[in-house]
Parts: structure tokens; sequence; C-alpha cells
């Protein structure tokens, strides 16, 4: 057995090929190029997904000899939109996740959140895709009306692959147009944000075939057609399978770009939880609840080229940086290079550093931003926390190959953080999801307890560092609350 997982992140995206065993057999990365038109419009061109995928299959094809699959999983990020024509053609740039051009639209829809949040399991954000919908109706009306479907991103690529304009309720969940328990686009949320349903896509559960590879596709490729395409769910939804967040008492965080925690859910709670979203998860008739900073790794490399001048990041010299800082900084700093994130979403939050003297040192600036980023998830830990018991963090994404940063991540949560080793953990819960399609596993929790034999390292807090944390981050909170009732951060 063959199976080739396409993992589509927001800054690069990968290929795995993998055997029956769960054990890769190749795999092949290429970069995503964001495209910065000032502080809020953040785009990319759609050909780059498609010309990615292509050269990441080639390749694989390429070093293992195998071009016949018994299926291609696809996990992709949830959010970004591309409106195509009847034949699946773009008809203008990505609008990525981060982009926040639809602010006002968001501000205006905020007095129905009660109504929003009880149906759709989120607030009203300028992250969801449908208000990004809603702004080009509003902006680019001639778009909007040449536009056949709304796609985001991994549903252009299904469409490439397989001529299908088909999504799951993964994705669907993250629009803010889906009926949370339904799993059906919802008629009056999508008149609220003026987008006929059929300008969206069909909707699956996550582990359904959304088609099979054409004849076209498979001669640019360089595959054999009619393999069949399975839409795996979200990207931080397989994270969670991944990471082994299969069961209550777990929850996932994945320190990428962006930080996104994720915990699960067997059904809809009676009375909403505050302070959380509630997404479909790729495991079929599950939930996940989750909450997210939109500045994480972004945060870090930011310390690296704009506090060290690095134009390619020195994680070793970085990593020693952190470790001289043996103790708790004296700044204290607001998070939000990007703006605040869920639950109580503000796209017009920005950084703040506060307590800084001349005898502040760099590294020392350093680590009160990592510091603070890891405070603003451990707030999140505690609205989880409100709605389900939680023993332990799993951990995976990039930042988590900092031995420095995992043992802050324990001490500032107070809780055991395990760090997962496998840096595919997202790839990993969707070839479990696309194992249980193919009938080789009853569900993807069979799968994962199959295929999963990754080690996890453990972190175990400092519960007297952690004490002192908890006094800063009360800091940090009432900071932020001090600033944005005073109108810091109006527009």
């Amino acid at each position: 057995m063959r199976i080739l997982i396409l993992d589509i992140g927001t800054t690069s995206m990968r290929g795995i090929l993998y055997d029956e065993n769960g054990t890769q057999l190749a795999l092949s990365r290429r970069d995503n190029h964001l495209i910065f038109m000032g502080d809020t419009l953040i785009e990319e061109n759609p050909r780059e997904f498609y010309d990615n995928t292509v050269a990441i299959i080639r390749e694989i094809t390429d070093t293992s000899g195998i071009s016949s699959f018994n299926a291609i999983g696809i996990t992709s990020q949830r959010s970004s939109i591309i409106p195509v024509d009847h034949e699946g053609n773009p008809l203008s740039a990505t609008i990525m996740w981060q982009d926040t051009r639809n602010r006002e639209i968001c501000r205006k829809l905020e007095e129905c959140n009660p109504m929003l949040y009880e149906r759709t399991g989120a607030q009203v954000s300028t992250v969801f895709s449908g208000s990004k919908m809603t702004w080009i109706r509003k902006n680019q009306p001639e778009i909007y009306k040449d536009t056949y479907k709304f796609l985001n991103i991994p549903e252009y690529v299904v469409h490439c692959m397989t001529g299908e304009f088909v999504s799951d309720t993964t994705y669907g969940s993250r629009t803010g147009l889906m009926d949370i328990r339904t799993a059906k686009w919802d008629p009056e949320i999508l008149a609220l944000y003026e987008v006929e349903e059929s300008k969206l896509c069909r909707l699956i559960e996550p582990g359904h075939t959304a088609g099979y590879v054409t004849e076209a596709f498979a001669r640019v490729s360089c595959i054999e057609a009619g393999i069949p395409v399975i839409h795996c769910g979200g990207d931080q939804q397989c994270a969670a399978i991944g990471h082994g967040i299969i069961e209550k008492g777990s929850v996932s965080l994945t320190v990428g770009t962006g930080g996104f925690l994720a915990a699960v859910l067997d059904e809809m709670p009676d009375i909403m939880p505050s302070g959380v979203i509630i997404n479909r998860a790729a495991s079929e008739h599950q939930f996940i609840m989750e909450a997210n900073i939109l500045s994480c790794g972004a945060g870090y490399d930011w310390c690296a080229r704009e506090l060290y001048g690095m134009e390619k990041t020195d994680y070793a010299f970085l990593e020693k940086e952190l470790e001289k800082e043996n103790f708790i900084s004296s700044p204290l700093v607001i998070p939000y290079f990007s703006g605040r994130g869920a639950p109580d979403w503000n796209p017009l939050a920005r950084a703040v550093f506060s307590g800084i003297t001349t005898a502040t040192r760099r590294s020392e600036i350093f680590k009160s931003i990592m510091e603070s980023i890891f405070m603003e998830i451990a707030n999140h830990l505690e609205h989880l926390g409100e709605v389900t018991e939680i023993t332990r963090v799993y951990a995976g994404g990039g930042l988590t190959a900092s031995k420095a940063l995992n043992q802050l991540m324990a001490d500032i949560f107070g809780r055991e953080t395990a760090c997962v080793d496998n840096p595919e953990a997202t790839a990993l819960g969707a070839l479990a999801v696309t194992m249980a399609a193919q009938g080789i596993y009853a569900s993807s929790k069979e799968a994962y307890k199959a295929l999963a034999n990754e080690k996890k390292t453990i972190y175990t807090p400092d519960l007297s560092l952690h004490e002192q944390y908890e006094i800063k981050r009360r800091k940090m909170n009432r900071l932020y609350e001090i600033i944005n009732q005073g109108g810091g951060y109006a527009s």
C-alpha cells in the first residue's frame, strides 16, 4: 500500500509518501510566498499552490520510482479564499487567513455574535473566510459576479487534481457560514453575510473521497489517473490526531507561524462555553475546541530579523540567547504583532513593549517576547480548562525544536508539556484519516494507535517559576485591558 499525503501550510507545503506501516518512503517540500501589501493586506499567487503540488508529486515519483498510489490525502490551512470561474481559474489573488481587510465588515456583524456563536461555534472574526467573501462582494463586485465558487486552498488543489468543487465540514466550520450541529450551510447566516450558497462547495465529511485524479492532472504530474483524493480535514484538526489528541483530557498545541490549541469534544455542549471556538473534528462525529494566537513563530522570526539582524535565522545562536536569560525577564510585552486571536478577536491590537530601561539587554527583550506569546497561550488553556479537564499539553511545530522554549512553555503553563519529536504530526493525522477512509482501520483513532511510534520528550514545570509567571500573566492581561478600554487600539 502506498499513500501520498499533501500538507499545505501557510509558508510551505510538503508531500510525504507512506507505506501501510506509516514508514516514510519519500518527502518533498516547496515554499509558499506570502505577499505583504501594507499592514492589513496579505495575499498569495494561487498558481503557486498548483505549481508546488505538481512539483512535489513529480519529485516524489522520481525519488521513489512509484507513480501509482492507493490514495492521496490532503490537509491544509483553512481560511484563505480564492474566487474562481466555472473552469476553476482564479479571478484574483488568494486572500490569506491573516489578511484583515474585512475588519470593518466584521465590526458591523459583531452585534450578531450571540446568534453566530450558538449556530456556528464561533463569533465573527477577520480570520474566517465568510466575511472575506462579503468584502469581495462589496469592494470587487465584478469579481463577485463572475465567481462561480469561492474556494479555500485545499478545495482549489482538489479541483486542480479532480475537477470537483467539494469541501469537507472541518473547512466549512472555518467559514462562519455553516451550522456546526447539522454540518450544512445556514441560509439565515448566508443572507446575513450576503453570500449565495451556490457559490460554495458541496460539503462532505472528512475522510470521504472528494474525487479522482483526472487524465489531465495525471499527465502533468506523472502519476496514474483514477487515484482517489481524500479530504482529510484542516491542518489543526489533523495535527490534533497526529499529536494523539483522540480522547478528552489532552490538548494539542501547534506552535508554527501562529499558535493553535485544540481539545476534543465527543458532543456539543448544552451550554456554549465562552472563550473558545468549536469546529468540526477530522474524526467523524467529533468536535474540537480551538483557540489561537496569530503571531507565534512569526514573533520569533521578527526577533531574529529585527533584533538580531539575521537574514537567515541562526537557531543555535538564539537558543544560547534564551539559555543565558535563566530568570523571568523584566520587560512586559503584549504579543499581538498581527492582532489578537480567538476568543477575543481584535484585528487592531498590536504589540506593546513596557518596562524597558537602559539596563535592558537585547536577549532579555527576546525572552520577554517569547514569554508573552506563551502567556497568551496560557490564557487560552485557562478557557479550555473551564470546559474539559486538561491533564497534559502535546506540543509540535517549528518552535518545539528549541529545548529552552519547551521548558519555558511548561513553566508558564504549569503543566507537563510533551513535545512530539515527529515534525510531521499533521501529516501523520492525515495519514490516519486516509487509512481509515481506505478501510484499513475502522477509524482514524485506531489508525493513529497503530501508526504512532514517535518519541515524546516530557518537560516538567518548575512550579515556583509558574507562580511568578501567573503574576506576570495577570499584569500582561491588565495592561491589554487598559490600552484597549482607553481606545489605544482604535482605528
